[in-house]
């Protein structure tokens, strides 16, 4: 778990774009939720690297990244969010914003659909979730924002990190997780849809700094 550290005064309620992905995460969670065939909704919405690369169900690239698995898939997920779409939205602008967090969900999930050619058991399971569009936030977070000061919530010890470093860590974590999951299978996590998804934010975090320097160079 983390939080922000100072009050940086960025109403998240005034982020239009980052209350309704919000609010569509949890619709979307509570409709799995009543499914009649009690399976999620897995079939036909959830991204399944099988079915895709035959040619069907392309919409899952955009539906999966609104689902989620479990409430605690959903709480920690949406938590991440909350701390982080506020500024992101509140300086990159709402269209901005939206696109960056689309375009980051859809790399995650690519990534993740192409590393299930190597990784195969991968290869038939559905995989849903907000985290690679979430990744793509946090790296957009920690370059717009690296000076702000987290504090990270542990069974242990508390401590604080800055958001630069933070973003970093959890980048070389992934990659870490990514590597080995070539020879094992730990979990059932996509840590390539995080690596994806984070590598895209990060670009157009970049982007968007070149672009805003140089309207303000031409003022």
């Amino acid at each position: 778990m983390v939080i922000e550290v100072q009050n940086d005064r960025i109403p998240f309620s005034k982020q239009y774009v980052a209350l309704a992905i919000l609010a569509l995460n949890i619709i979307v969670y509570i409709l799995q939720y009543l499914d009649p065939a009690g399976n999620m909704l897995l079939d036909g919405f959830a991204f399944t690297p099988a079915e895709f690369f035959a040619g069907k169900e392309w919409w899952t690239l955009f539906t999966s990244m609104f689902m989620h698995a479990n409430p605690l898939h959903i709480i920690m997920n949406m938590w991440f969010f909350y701390v982080v779409a506020d500024n992101c939205e509140y300086t990159m602008g709402h269209t901005w914003f939206l696109i960056t967090y689309i375009f980051s969900g859809i790399v995650g999930t690519l990534l993740h659909g192409l590393t299930a050619f190597i990784i195969s058991p991968f290869y038939d399971i559905p995989t849903l979730g907000a985290s690679g569009a979430i990744y793509g936030l946090i790296a957009v977070y920690s370059i717009l924002f690296p000076n702000i000061t987290l504090q990270i919530v542990t069974r242990r010890i508390p401590y604080r990190i800055k958001a630069r470093n933070f973003g970093i860590i959890y980048f070389l974590t992934e990659i870490m997780y990514g590597i080995a999951s070539f020879t094992v299978i730990s979990s059932n996590t996509a840590h390539f849809a995080h690596i994806g998804g984070f590598i895209a934010g990060a670009l157009f975090a970049v982007v968007f700094k070149i672009v805003k320097r140089k309207g303000t160079s031409q003022k």
